[in-house]
């Protein structure tokens, strides 16, 4: 294996252990020392990478954005029409929140341990945010097209179903289980019928 090859693994191993301990044990109670260890890298080889846990916190949300964004794509399109597309961000949910132990929101779990929101942390919490928000209006603006679902708002509506996933993951993080969000589904689909 090539130097650079080997460089770029360790970068990755680091990120990996990050993955796992920021989003278990939490950002604030993950010290450098554990994710060196659990690595397998020199200390030098971390701050080489990542020359602050800071920056290491950056990298983690990067790389949990894009395998949870992803995720939930490959997902959505599973599934061919517009209303189908957008009801299944509801079994998504489901499916992700029982792989992570009900751990909820790997970037809401950030943001309450980074209060500062002018941080370059948070900026990267708000950017995942504001690209989840965008993909939830585009299946809006996709089931508007559908007759059916002409008359409806998409800003409103692709804000509620924000609010809704928000809400709801924080519940099940809450209780430990996803009883409520085929609860949130429901509501989400009379809000629907509602708005047409």
């Amino acid at each position: 294996m090539k130097k650079d090859e080997l460089q770029s693994e360790a970068r990755q191993r680091l990120v990996n252990v990050a993955l796992d301990l920021f989003y278990r044990q939490g950002y604030l109670a993950t010290g450098i020392n554990q994710v060196i260890e659990e690595a397998g890298v020199s200390k030098n080889t971390f701050y080489y990478y990542f020359p602050s846990k800071e920056d290491l916190c950056v990298a983690y949300l990067k790389e949990r954005h894009k395998v949870w964004m992803g995720w939930l794509q490959k997902e959505i399109d599973k599934l061919d029409a517009p209303y189908d597309r957008l009801m299944g961000v509801f079994d998504f949910l489901d499916v992700w929140l029982r792989k992570s132990d009900f751990r909820g929101c790997a970037f809401l779990n950030i943001a309450s341990e980074v209060p500062d929101i002018k941080h370059r942390v948070r900026k990267e919490v708000i950017l995942h945010k504001d690209e989840f928000r965008s993909v939830l209006k585009g299946l809006v603006k996709d089931l508007k097209r559908k007759k059916k679902y002409s008359g409806i708002d998409v800003d409103f509506i692709a804000d509620a179903l924000y609010v809704t996933i928000e809400g709801v993951i924080s519940s099940c993080q809450n209780y430990g289980n996803t009883v409520l969000i085929s609860t949130a589904g429901e509501n989400f689909k009379k809000l629907l019928t509602a708005a047409k």
